[in-house]
């Protein structure tokens, strides 16, 4: 407990400091936004990560990928943007390097691209999170959990518990643009992607906590059920999740008056 004080004591003084098994806090300065608007896209899993099971059909991480494309071709043509891919090809990049690239480009949106896997092959549907420290259920928890635990592929884990607390701490002010984010891309996923509507929840993801910028997980449906599974293979309905997708990203945009300058 005196180790996390003296940690938190730490980074309200010096917030560029490097914690020991930890990443940079970084400061307002480093963190102020200007100009375009920044958008990161994050392909989940990738490489040694495979990704969630399949019945049949490509893997998670490919859709994933495929999904992320196919979004960053839309958000392309917005002139509104400057728009950057975590990954572009089959590789694995560790939850903390995602988040540090979202923070170097100084993303003002952070969306990352997932599918669902339960043991009940009835399970089906999209959901949509955003960052909380306590999930909104049983199964949210459940997700995070799932998602989180490719830290057991990274070499060094998920790295020292405090200073996880303190990127928590950093970046509270993002949470409720992140579940306003949530909100409007639910809505679209579920005028415009014909998967059934599990709605918005929250969790404690760590490539969301460690980000610095209002961010959404986006879980497309279920590889685990058939009919999701035939679906998340079809690259027109692929398409319209990414449809659907820009839309409330453009939504969100408007309303918070994003103009170019």
């Amino acid at each position: 407990m005196q180790r996390t004080i003296a940690f938190v004591f730490a980074a309200l003084f010096f917030p560029a400091t490097v914690f020991s098994g930890g990443p940079a806090i970084p400061d307002k300065v480093i963190l102020k936004k200007t100009g375009i608007k920044k958008i990161v896209i994050d392909a989940g899993h990738g490489g040694k990560d495979p990704g969630g099971p399949r019945r049949f059909g490509l893997k998670e991480k490919e859709l994933n990928l495929l999904a992320a494309k196919e979004l960053y071709a839309l958000l392309k043509k917005e002139k509104l943007f400057a728009t950057l891919l975590t990954r572009e090809t089959d590789v694995f990049i560790p939850l903390a390097e995602r988040s540090r690239i979202a923070n170097d480009f100084k993303a003002d949106i952070f969306i990352s691209i997932h599918a669902n896997a339960c043991g009940n092959r009835k399970e089906n549907g999209f959901e949509i999170y955003f960052m909380s420290e306590k999930a909104s259920d049983p199964w949210a928890a459940e997700v995070a959990d799932y998602e989180n635990s490719v830290t057991a592929l990274e070499e060094g884990g998920q790295g020292d518990p405090a200073a996880m607390l303190l990127h928590s701490m950093a970046r509270n002010e993002y949470l409720n643009d992140g579940s306003f984010l949530a909100g409007l891309v639910a809505a679209e996923m579920g005028k415009g992607a014909p998967f059934a509507n599990r709605g918005v929840k929250q969790a404690a993801f760590y490539v969301l906590r460690g980000t610095y910028a209002p961010g959404i997980l986006v879980e497309m449906g279920f590889m685990t059920n058939s009919t999701d599974q035939k679906k998340l293979n079809d690259k027109k309905i692929r398409a319209k999740i990414a449809k659907a997708i820009y839309r409330g990203i453009m939504k969100y945009a408007a309303l918070k008056g994003w103009k170019r300058r």
